[in-house]
């Protein structure tokens, strides 16, 4: 009764979540992100130089966009297609979502003026993974994972990484969306690896 229960569990867990267990799906944009980043020092570009950025913004937006909806033809032809559940609260939710992206960018603005030890950004996004971690019931383990990094790489310059103490002197400041693109880019593996090895062992259970 007890590894039944457990079943069920899981199944309800997998078709709330199946969107955001689809890492696949958002690994393009994550490699993206991380593109942007290391362009210019790549190029020895300083940081305002824009010229092959642009080129990322604009043109290079359709190929991450392709790719991703390639990656998400796989995801249905190979797992197939689970009507999520609805959220309990519609506008609580739509008004979380507000708020994340609110605070999310004010972080990232308040990173810009490279007053702060710390980047507010980074932890920003580590705290809605926890979370969102937390409200999926403990399920989506890759969660916390990315959350740690993402703290941990925020909170460097308080132990003198880089030496000058902000993330925006290293590297012209493409050092952080470098590390933000490493990091998120290996929670989106993760969050597939979690999708096939849930499905698997609901595949053995027996009738």
């Amino acid at each position: 009764m007890g590894e039944h229960m457990q079943n069920l569990q899981r199944i309800r867990a997998i078709a709330a979540h199946y969107r955001s267990l689809q890492g696949l799906r958002m690994l393009p944009w994550f490699l993206w992100i991380l593109l942007f980043g290391a362009v210019n020092p790549a190029l020895g570009l300083p940081q305002g130089r824009l010229d092959y950025q642009l080129l990322l913004i604009v043109p290079g937006l359709v190929v991450p966009w392709a790719v991703s909806r390639w990656i998400g033809a796989y995801y249905d032809r190979a797992f197939g297609q689970i009507e999520g559940l609805p959220p309990r609260n519609r506008a609580l939710e739509a008004l979380a979502g507000v708020t994340f992206v609110v605070v999310a960018f004010l972080g990232f603005l308040a990173d810009s003026l490279q007053r702060w030890p710390v980047s507010l950004f980074g932890l920003v996004m580590a705290v809605a993974m926890f979370v969102q971690w937390w409200r999926s019931g403990r399920f989506l383990t890759h969660y916390p994972v990315t959350a740690a990094l993402l703290a941990a790489i925020s909170m460097l310059p308080l132990f003198g990484i880089p030496a000058s103490g902000h993330w925006y002197t290293l590297l012209g400041g493409f050092a952080f969306p470098i590390m933000l693109g490493l990091v998120l880019s290996l929670g989106s593996v993760l969050g597939h690896i979690l999708l096939v090895r849930s499905l698997k062992l609901l595949s053995q259970v027996k009738p």
